[in-house]
């Protein structure tokens, strides 16, 4: 898969192993104790990479921790935005279309990507004042909505899907219904995921043209 808008583009193999070795060892750095505990030193002795190399591929410290979060950003989602398309896309009836949306639905939620979600939204936060960062995460963002977009204009086009919504719109909310899941235990007495779930099938079902 190509790299994010923002990360380096290699042309050899050997520099994008490194360049992925290097990223990951910022996102984990960040992820255990925040960007300040980003040191160069720190990831030159991890890595291996000389901090000429370094340098070279990031232009710095602020370099690299942007291309850190912009991979952050996009890992997982560039991933479930696809399968989204792939699955949906190859779908004959309007059956099987809801059967894998509901399907995705629950795959979406799973608990192993609460992280992956929690990251997510603290990478939109980082890049408030950081117009570069912002940007980049933009043309990311534009790239995972118009991935799932084009699996809601296949079911418009197969007339299972209402046309008087906008794909895009649609594919913000998948979004953003995922991203809501961090709030399920931001509480004193959390919602029940299977009730969530429930409320997003019921939310998606009103999207379907159902008298066929």
């Amino acid at each position: 898969m190509e790299s994010p808008v923002g990360v380096p583009q290699p042309i050899q193999a050997r520099a994008e192993s490194t360049i992925t070795a290097v990223i990951d060892a910022t996102i984990k750095a960040i992820e255990a104790s925040g960007e300040a505990s980003v040191r160069i030193d720190d990831i030159l002795n991890e890595t291996g990479i000389s901090k000429g190399s370094l340098y070279h591929h990031f232009g710095g410290r602020e370099g690299l921790i942007a291309a850190a979060r912009v991979t952050q950003f996009s890992r997982f989602v560039a991933e479930d935005a696809e399968r989204i398309r792939e699955t949906l896309t190859k779908t004959k009836t309007l059956a099987d279309y809801i059967t894998a949306t509901s399907a995705l639905v629950q795959i979406g939620n799973e608990a192993e990507r609460d992280q992956a979600r929690l990251n997510r939204l603290n990478v939109i936060a980082s890049s408030f004042g950081r117009p570069d960062l912002h940007d980049a995460l933009a043309v990311q963002q534009h790239s995972h909505t118009e991935t799932i977009a084009e699996a809601v204009r296949y079911g418009q086009t197969m007339g299972w899907i209402r046309k008087d919504i906008d794909a895009r719109a649609v594919a913000v909310f998948v979004q953003g219904y995922n991203l809501a899941r961090v709030l399920l235990s931001l509480d004193t007495e959390p919602v029940d995921v299977a009730e969530w779930e429930n409320v997003v099938r019921v939310a998606l079902g009103s999207f379907f043209v159902t008298n066929q």
